[in-house]
């Protein structure tokens, strides 16, 4: 137990460190929430300036804070539920079903806690059974920043607000597992 609040406390302040590294020019440019253009001309022209002087750095981008659902249409948890980001990066498969498998049971009663896994594992169809959110992050190779860097940071800034714990809490016993939560 010891060694899972430790990497949790760990895990916390790494994410808080992640998601205020995050390049506001990376968000600006691959925001799925960003305001629809205006109707009449002369706003229009002035968006597109406005979009030309953030591409070539001249003029920070507005990166607007909306809410970020993290619950899927077809999971029991309440619409309103706080995310829990279960950390599961560099963990090996059966380990990792293992944990979400006691994820399950510790959420069944939890309307609550929305999970979203956040993993390198390829494992698409025994997740989709799980009724979660799911978060992949694979390790490609590109210019700059390693994509998986890339899109951590973001993560930690989109999910900023969650409930954070390593994948190795599933595997906990309930009594352990509710002092786990309430640590914050």
């Amino acid at each position: 137990m010891m060694d899972v609040v430790e990497a949790t406390r760990i895990l916390r302040r790494e994410f808080a460190v992640w998601g205020n590294r995050l390049d506001r020019f990376f968000l600006a440019r691959y925001s799925l929430l960003v305001d629809k253009p205006p109707k009449d001309f002369g706003s229009r022209l002035q968006h597109r300036l406005r979009q030309f002087l953030v591409f070539i750095h001249l003029v920070p981008p507005r990166v607007v804070r909306r809410a970020w659902l993290p619950t899927l249409k077809h999971s029991s948890s309440a619409p309103d539920a706080r995310a829990l980001l279960i950390w599961a990066l560099g963990m090996e498969r059966d380990s990792l079903r293992n944990a979400c498998l006691g994820f399950q049971r510790f959420l069944a009663s939890r309307q609550d806690l929305a999970p979203v896994l956040v993993t390198d594992v390829a494992d698409f169809a025994w997740f989709s059974r799980l009724g979660w959110m799911v978060e992949y992050l694979p390790e490609l190779e590109g210019k700059g920043l390693p994509y998986q860097e890339r899109k951590r940071d973001y993560l930690a800034w989109r999910y900023r607000d969650a409930v954070v714990v390593p994948a190795a809490a599933g595997l906990l016993d309930e009594e352990n597992w509710n002092r786990l939560l309430q640590m914050e």
